[in-house]
C-alpha cells in the first residue's frame, strides 16, 4: 500500500469534521502511515480462507 499524503490526511480529517493543518498536519500523516504499516504487518496464517462477518449493530435509541 502506498503511503498516504498530507493531501490525503486533509480530505480524510475533512470527511470526519476535522481541520488538521500545520504542524499537526505533518505528525499525524506521519502517525497514520506508521498505523497503516503495523496494521499490514499483522497476516496469521489462514487469514485469506476466513470468511468475514456481517456487522450488527444494535438499534439506536433503545434503553432496555
Amino acid at each position: 500500500m502506498t503511503d498516504l499524503s498530507p493531501k490525503d490526511v486533509i480530505a480524510m480529517g475533512k470527511a470526519v469534521g476535522l481541520e488538521i493543518k500545520e504542524p499537526d498536519l505533518s505528525e499525524v500523516t506521519e502517525v497514520l502511515n506508521a498505523i497503516i504499516e503495523a496494521v499490514d504487518e499483522i497476516n496469521p496464517p489462514g487469514l485469506e480462507n476466513v470468511e468475514p462477518l456481517p456487522i450488527i449493530l444494535p438499534p439506536v435509541g433503545k434503553e432496555e
